[in-house]
């Protein structure tokens, strides 16, 4: 009996790797399976809308667009399932983007569906985020964003950039009104010819679609007089695909 109790002894730590070796391996197995599922839905949803498709990003996309607030943070930073062509005229990139932040048991991968318009202004760096509670104790020492008419629309968003002028350019009455309806504004940024929009988390890939959609409204509503005081004089590449 001593001995049976002897071989099981021994027996359950190589039991117990065993068994964590295939949960690993289960692990790896799905998560292959799933990135070739939205590989393929990701490759369908540019085929029906006319757009370029590539498995991984054939122009390091974080360093193209680091002037965005976005591509500078974390390491490890990369985009892949890319997608190209033109919505509304413009030149459109969308892609899925990821980076790590921590290490070691505090690493943490944050993943997000990214689209990036080509703007034809050149725009000053402004931000437009989901509001935090934090924000709100931070207005209460003066660190406060930008408001706007729509008491709605500032206490459900945080917009803060080095033109005010600019974001009440651009965040005019009837942009408002169209956030405010789309239920959930993505994150939204602007840098020279940029005009980023991302929703954090991989979602679903019709999601794509509405950041998209929200952004060839945004590029459609920029009011006259901003196209002609901010107009891209310079020709030439200025995003994959496309020139301003």
């Amino acid at each position: 009996m001593e001995a049976l109790f002897g071989v099981l002894a021994g027996a359950v730590p190589c039991l117990m790797f065993g068994g964590f070796a295939a949960i690993v391996v289960v692990a790896i197995v799905f998560g292959i399976l799933r990135a070739q599922k939205r590989r393929k839905e990701m490759q369908a949803l540019a085929r029906k809308l006319g757009f370029d498709f590539y498995p991984s990003d054939p122009w390091n996309l974080p360093t193209w667009y680091c002037r965005l607030d976005l591509f500078n943070h974390g390491r490890s930073r990369k985009a892949e399932n890319v997608m190209s062509g033109e919505a509304g005229g413009r030149t459109v990139v969308a892609f899925d983007y990821r980076y790590t932040t921590g290490s070691g048991k505090n690493s943490h991968t944050h993943r997000h569906q990214a689209v990036v318009f080509l703007l034809p202004i050149d725009a000053p760096a402004l931000r437009l985020r989901p509001e935090h509670v934090f924000d709100r104790v931070a207005s209460w020492v003066g660190w406060d964003d930008i408001d706007f008419e729509s008491d709605e629309f500032s206490r459900r968003y945080h917009v803060a950039g080095e033109d005010r002028r600019f974001a009440y350019d651009i965040f005019h009455a009837r942009l408002i009104d169209y956030l405010l309806r789309c239920g959930t504004s993505p994150h939204m940024e602007t840098a020279g010819v940029f005009l980023l929009l991302y929703d954090k988390g991989r979602g679903e890939v019709q999601n794509v679609e509405r950041l998209i959609m929200i952004g060839q409204t945004v590029v459609a509503m920029i009011p006259d007089y901003v196209l002609k005081a901010r107009a891209v004089e310079q020709t030439g590449a200025t995003a994959p695909g496309g020139t301003a």
